[in-house]
């Protein structure tokens, strides 16, 4: 069966809320995050796995780019998966290559018992006060802050997402009054960008990040894992393999938190993980 997917070039993406609950007055003035060691990803269109597991080292979480690329999901829709090959060039658009957005990539650092959010529409102070609380933050930009225009793709789902060419992520290690420091998949260094740069490149994909504010509770029974998973429910893991979840509730006294779910993919991004790609 041929499955028939669409770009739609278009002026814009959705309105993106510009308020927050945070209050700039309360924040420090500059915040530099001293630990987060990058590195270079290992694939063309591999940074969003690249930063997740730089992220994961800062809080003492250790694993592979690939151990973390084999708990994505693959999809054509990049809110529910992993969208293409991972070896396409640089600035590949789907269905070919592309990426993955934050639902995915906040459910798989789960699964290694990090307690990861994801986040669409947030604030510049909202950025700042993540960082001022001393937690890195992965950020969705492009390649060099570049603005191409965003399109949107219709996946085989029905669904439409917003895409842009040279879409990137980073780690938000800083800020000043002049503007951002991240961490660039790419390249594995520190890099700085003032507010006119940075703000309307994060803008063209909804502002999106993921936060962790530490390791959730983990257990092991035999060969097994157990991490907690979306609406107090339980993941089972051994190895590299997720296989599911049951169990609501409380286990040996630790309440279990929940996940945010994506609006695109309500019910899919807790799904199979395939195993090797």
């Amino acid at each position: 069966m041929m499955t028939l997917a669409v770009l739609i070039a278009v002026t814009s993406g959705p309105p993106v809320p510009l308020l927050s609950p945070v209050h700039a007055q309360s924040l420090p003035p500059s915040v530099f995050l001293e630990g987060v060691v990058g590195h270079p990803q290992e694939h063309n269109l591999s940074c969003e796995s690249r930063s997740a597991t730089d992220l994961a080292a800062f809080w003492g979480v250790a694993f592979t780019e690939s151990d973390f690329f084999s708990r994505l999901p693959a999809s054509d829709n990049p809110y529910c998966g992993f969208v293409g090959d991972v070896d396409m060039p640089a600035g590949t658009m789907p269905p070919r290559g592309y990426g993955v957005y934050a639902g995915p990539v906040a459910v798989a650092l789960r699964s290694f018992a990090l307690d990861a959010q994801p986040h669409f529409g947030w604030s510049l102070d909202e950025l700042k006060a993540e960082i001022a609380a001393g937690r890195p933050v992965i950020v969705w930009a492009t390649y060099g802050m570049r603005r191409p225009g965003v399109k949107r793709w219709l996946s085989s789902d029905g669904k439409a997402s917003v895409v842009v060419k040279w879409q990137h992520t980073f780690i938000v290690v800083g800020y000043d009054e002049e503007g951002i420091y991240l961490i660039d998949a790419y390249d594995g260094r520190t890099k700085s960008f003032p507010y006119n740069t940075f703000l309307p490149a994060w803008k063209q994909l909804g502002r999106m990040a993921v936060t962790v504010k530490g390791q959730l509770p983990r257990f092991r029974i035999g060969g097994w894992i157990i991490v907690p998973g979306r609406k107090g429910r339980l993941q089972f893991i051994t190895g590299n393999r997720h296989m599911g979840e049951t169990v609501e509730g409380i286990i040996f006294g630790h309440a279990i938190p929940a996940v945010s779910e994506s609006d695109y993919c309500r019910g899919k991004l807790y799904g199979h993980n395939r195993i090797s790609r």
